[in-house]
């Protein structure tokens, strides 16, 4: 169990604001030898228990087996690091209550005049006091992506794509499909590469915050 920092876009931040997000996935990293360092070509094979746990990596050319390293364990908590700016960041007009009590802005806010502010921070300087939402993962198991179901497309926080009265029942899927090839570059769903897909909590609340009030 650790604490650590996971980045997200600002419609995703909105999904988490919005409880409709519950889930993530992520590709996982495999060793040196699997990861096609060798000029060899070698064929890789992935293993897991029925639920996607205890991944293993294995190559039948050579016969080499190592544990996946997973990003993420269940238990972790993750604090969420987003686009956002500090008070003085304000060129002009009153912060608002909010801010103040935030001390800084959030980009995903909706609303959020941009004139205002003079400069936005990226969210991969977020630091962990500005952090506003929590997350405490629940699961982590491995499989492709495209083994991802609509249930767990419509997690993931993407709104349903308009299938124009057609009758699509995997609208969740297309959508989370378009969303991966925006974030991972064309190809990269047909790639159809192993991840790890992560659920968790959302506690609206920075992570110090929320360990203080598990501990009083």
């Amino acid at each position: 169990m650790s604490d650590r920092p996971i980045i997200f876009s600002a419609p995703m931040v909105r999904a988490l604001l919005a409880g409709r997000k519950t889930q993530t996935r992520r590709l996982v990293r495999f060793p040196g030898w699997a990861a096609g360092i060798f000029t060899d070509p070698l064929k890789i094979v992935v293993e897991t228990d029925e639920r996607g746990r205890d991944p293993e990596v294995i190559c039948e050319s050579t016969g080499c087996l190592a544990a996946l390293p997973l990003p993420y364990t269940v238990g972790d908590r993750l604090y969420v690091r987003e686009a956002w700016a500090p008070l003085d960041a304000l060129t002009h007009g009153d912060p608002g209550a909010q801010a103040l009590a935030e001390r800084g802005f959030y980009r995903a806010d909706e609303g959020t005049v941009e004139g205002e502010i003079a400069r936005w921070r990226p969210s991969i300087h977020m630091p962990r006091w500005a952090s506003r939402l929590t997350l405490v993962v629940t699961d982590v198991r491995v499989e492709r992506l495209q083994d991802i179901s609509e249930a767990d497309s419509k997690a993931e926080g993407v709104e349903p794509i308009c299938d124009h009265g057609v009758g699509n029942e995997h609208l969740h899927r297309i959508a989370f499909e378009q969303l991966w090839e925006r974030l991972h570059g064309k190809g990269s769903w047909l790639a159809n590469p192993w991840i790890a897909a992560i659920s968790f909590s959302v506690h609206r609340a920075n992570i110090d915050a929320l360990l203080r009030e598990v501990a009083a």
